[in-house]
């Protein structure tokens, strides 16, 4: 195994997680003149050794997405766009709840007193990945209005 890539590979890796995906593609642009089977040696050994796991990082990433406020098809677009496996990504964005009250909550109160409040909530939530449905199911149940008056 390539010592000069394991050792880069751990050192990036101590910084901050990176999915099997952009592990390799920096690999793959750091040690261009280095074999695929040298890089697929070190990355095995690194999953094999539990330093890198898609799952946990997927799982990891849909928490604190989701607890930042953004929905789950946002976090999902974004975690496909990360080259995770669609079966990961979902198995992950299962095991959680989505706080779309909560944003929605916060975001409510502080458009108190604006104009086109009702149309501001739900562009604001749409832009955050929440589903349609359940944005006008919670304007409705607070009853959510443009006041041109206020």
């Amino acid at each position: 195994m390539n010592r000069e890539i394991l050792n880069y590979a751990l050192k990036i890796l101590d910084r901050k997680d990176y999915t099997e995906k952009e592990l390799e593609n920096k690999l793959i642009k750091k040690f261009a003149d280095e074999s695929r089977e040298e890089i697929e040696t070190v990355l095995s050994y690194l999953k094999e050794k539990g330093f890198l796991d898609d799952r946990r990082y997927c799982e990891n990433y849909v928490y604190f997405r989701l607890k930042r406020g953004y929905g789950k098809r946002r976090v999902e677009y974004e975690l496909k766009n990360k080259g995770l496996d669609e079966g990961i990504i979902k198995d992950a964005l299962e095991e959680t709840d989505e706080q779309i009250e909560d944003v929605f909550l916060k975001r409510l109160k502080q458009l108190k007193g604006k104009k086109r409040k009702r149309a501001k909530l739900y562009e604001f939530m749409i832009r955050r990945g929440f589903e349609s449905d359940r944005i006008i199911e919670l304007l409705n149940r607070y009853e959510v209005r443009d006041d041109e008056d206020s």
